[in-house]
């Protein structure tokens, strides 16, 4: 039997087909997926709401202005969800930051030495 033009065209139709019904596939499964994680997301970001407590005023510690009051708890509310700050004090003077800060820097360049 000789293998001519109308066989391979044959056969190329045959693989384009089966390569159109796997893509097929996947894409049904993926849109599965994401329905189903869009779902999860939704109903917990219900439940949070449900069980989340109603944000309380916070008293203003002298010296600390009310917006920053505001700008830290909506920074804790963003990072860790629903939270109760109970304290917020100045950490006092400290140069630890600014220690690690020049140790990293002048660990990052060394002079070589003749």
């Amino acid at each position: 039997m000789e293998y001519s033009t109308a066989l391979a065209l044959t056969d190329i139709a045959i693989i384009y087909a089966i390569v159109i019904v796997v893509s097929l596939l996947i894409a049904v499964v993926i849109k599965v997926i994401v329905t189903t994680l869009s779902r999860r997301a939704d109903n917990a970001a219900a439940t949070a709401a449900k069980l989340a407590p109603v944000a309380v005023t916070p008293v203003p510690v002298s010296g600390i202005p009310p917006d920053h009051l505001v700008a830290i708890a909506a920074a804790v509310m963003a990072m860790s969800g629903a939270h109760r700050i109970v304290r917020i004090q100045s950490s006092g003077q400290s140069y630890a930051w600014t220690a690690t800060g020049r140790t990293q820097h002048h660990g990052s360049h060394r002079p070589r030495r003749p």
